[in-house]
């Protein structure tokens, strides 16, 4: 992971120029980010990235909001996308 990528996987709070910078980055740093960053309402909008492997990221990322877990362990058109949410969705109900 470069230092730019660290400096938004460390982030704890967002500013919406953060959040554009993220969405402005290739897919694979999108991807990468996905699996990692805290903040939901990127994570919600990632969820909807044309590119699966972002998507897959958000589904592994447990901070990602649950709704948006299940949105995509339902619905998204990928399998393994859908798998992996749910294996997330699993493994946080294991938890509680």
């Amino acid at each position: 992971m470069d230092s730019n990528l660290l400096f938004y996987a460390s982030k704890k709070e967002w500013s919406p120029h953060d959040e554009a910078a993220v969405l402005k980055m290739d897919y694979m740093k999108r991807a990468e980010l996905a699996r990692s960053i805290n903040c939901e309402g990127l994570l919600v909008d990632l969820s909807l990235d044309q590119h699966p492997e972002v998507r897959q990221g958000v589904a592994a990322n447990a901070a990602t909001p649950l709704m948006t877990l299940k949105r995509l362990a339902e619905q998204d058109l990928c399998l393994s996308v859908q798998d992996k949410a749910q294996e997330t969705l699993t493994s946080q109900s294991q938890k509680s």
